[in-house]
């Protein structure tokens, strides 16, 4: 599943921007994604008309209690104190202990990578020792600490940077006997390895790359193995072996490093979080093994309660949270029960991915919300949830929020864009078109930027000259699309203009092959004969 932003792009969706708002004799869609964006649109302008029953009002109601709460939060300048004031999502049951823990690990500040590299880079290995050893002590003296170093060593050296690779091996020969040179050089190649493999199926990936994988992977298992032989402390070998593991190493290898790892450690996160990807069904595991490993986690909760966070996963993959269908019987309605219980950030995400490409606004948010809550430098994460923001009477704080985003990021066309649609629910027309302007200029050919402006310019601005100007630049790019032709048709009669029959006989000469679309050629019709009936009667009354 993409993470952009899927309601918003239903929204504004060009074919429903133009078939269902911007031609108001339209009644129908012109196709069936025509139909669903349509009905998003409608949504975006009236959420509440989609469902009158007493229980979507209360599920509004609890909505808006939740955004009250969560701007409240949002508005504290410390990051765990923000974290710790959030509302849980209305109706579940998170623990106190697990919630505070993965704030505790969420906010936990960590030593930036460009920091290390530069260490590196300097020979300064002796400093980046000491400051591995300290977060080791503190792992093992520090309850409230015991997460950071795994942390670390993941923001540092889970990467396939290039030009990590040759500080590595410096680092290696430099200090010959260092169990982190030699997990942080293991877990560096795992991340290469995972980079060569790809993330398509196997059989599309070149033999060159499956080669560089294998080599890749061996030489990361022989520098974990080293690093675990000097240390079995530094955990986050065990972490990189579960995913070599996956990326050929095999099963019985993935058996061993287990056993060995919860020796090391029975409570470590970041292992069995690592394990638990590693033991789905996809990569031949199974949902047994998950749930097995969920509980295996609670037993050890007590010496370190962010595993709390991890039986989720099962019922998450269960519910196929990564899934693009919306019709699942129950499908959200299992969301109570999914995250009865706290989950991590990624599957917070996943949930308001899922919900905002299904049109369910009230869980988009709120799962949005959640996961921002976590991860608050998730950029893309946030402007989906400042879309959705509009659709809760704040399009004020979105605007504050996708504002900020754009300066930090100004060639982003979707960032820029969203600044529009907060913009012109603001009914800050002005700076709505800018912005939308803006976001064309950085994506030329992109439908839902036109789109948006259309509407704009027929139900915000009532700018005809603008809209025909537009539709011709559009009929220039997309003369294949009936959308087009049907704004067309709609500035000619509106305005009115000239040449409706033309559009009409076009329409019915390369568009009139279903019945949804000869409705819309009807209806055409019924305007042109309307516009040619007055202008006959216009003209007898100009020669009498």
């Amino acid at each position: 599943m993409k993470h952009e932003w899927p309601r918003l792009a239903a929204v504004v969706a060009l074919r429903a921007a133009v078939v269902v708002a911007a031609f108001p004799f339209a009644a129908e869609a012109t196709d069936t994604h025509a139909a669903a964006a349509g009905a998003a649109m409608a949504a975006s302008t009236d959420a509440g008309a989609l469902d009158g029953s007493k229980a979507h009002s209360a599920e509004r109601e609890r909505t808006y209690a939740f955004l009250a709460a969560v701007k409240q939060a949002e508005a504290m300048a410390d990051p765990l104190q923000r974290c710790l004031k959030y509302p849980d999502p209305p109706g579940s049951h998170w623990p106190v202990a697990a919630v505070e823990a993965y704030c505790r690990y969420r906010t936990q500040p960590l030593a930036p990578y460009d920091e290390v590299r530069t260490l590196l880079q300097r020979g300064e290995f002796a400093e980046v020792e000491r400051r591995l050893a300290a977060l080791l002590q503190d792992k093992l003296t520090k309850p409230e600490l015991r997460n950071v170093m795994d942390h670390t060593f993941d923001n540092w050296f889970n990467r396939p940077d290039l030009e990590l690779r040759p500080l590595l091996e410096n680092w290696k020969q430099a200090v010959p006997k260092s169990a982190f040179a030699y997990a942080a050089s293991g877990v560096s190649y795992v991340a290469m390895a995972a980079h060569a493999r790809g993330a398509g199926y196997i059989e599309d990936t070149p033999a060159s790359n499956l080669e560089s994988m294998d080599r890749l992977i061996r030489l990361a298992d022989a520098d974990l193995r080293r690093a675990i032989e000097l240390d079995a402390r530094v955990t986050p070998s065990y972490s990189a072996m579960v995913r070599a593991a996956r990326y050929g190493m095999g099963d019985v290898y993935l058996q061993q490093t287990t056993q060995a790892a919860l020796r090391a450690d029975p409570a470590n996160f970041a292992f069995y979080d690592t394990l638990m990807w590693a033991v789905q069904p996809k990569w031949g595991g199974s949902l047994e093994q998950m749930r097995a490993l969920g509980k295996l986690a609670v037993k050890h909760a007590g010496q370190n309660p962010v595993l709390l966070l991890l039986p989720e996963k099962e019922l998450g993959y269960a519910a196929d949270l990564d899934g693009d269908s919306c019709t699942t019987p129950g499908q959200f309605e299992h969301y109570s029960v999914i995250f009865d219980q706290p989950a991590v950030a990624s599957q917070l995400l996943k949930a308001g991915t899922q919900a905002a490409q299904c049109n369910r606004i009230e869980l988009s948010v709120v799962y949005y919300s959640e996961s921002l809550r976590f991860n608050p430098d998730d950029n893309d994460t946030r402007i989906s949830r400042a879309n959705e923001l509009n659709d809760f009477d704040e399009s004020a704080w979105a605007l504050k929020e996708v504002d900020g985003v754009v300066r930090q990021n100004p060639h982003a066309w979707r960032f820029v864009f969203s600044r529009g649609y907060a913009n012109e629910n603001l009914n800050n027309y002005e700076a709505a078109e800018k912005d939308y302007l803006a976001a064309l200029a950085l994506d030329p050919g992109n439908q839902e930027i036109y789109g948006q402006l259309a509407k704009l310019y027929l139900e915000g601005t009532h700018d005809w000259e603008k809209l025909w100007k537009l539709d011709e630049r559009m009929v220039e790019l997309f003369p294949q699309e009936p959308y087009v032709w049907l704004l067309r048709a709609t500035v000619q009669q509106y305005q009115p203009r000239a040449g409706l029959k033309e559009t009409a006989d076009y329409f019915e000469a390369h568009f009139d092959k279903s019945p949804e679309l000869h409705q819309q050629l009807l209806k055409m019709r019924a305007a042109q004969a309307l516009q040619e009936g007055k202008a006959r009667t216009s003209a007898k009354a100009a020669g009498k």
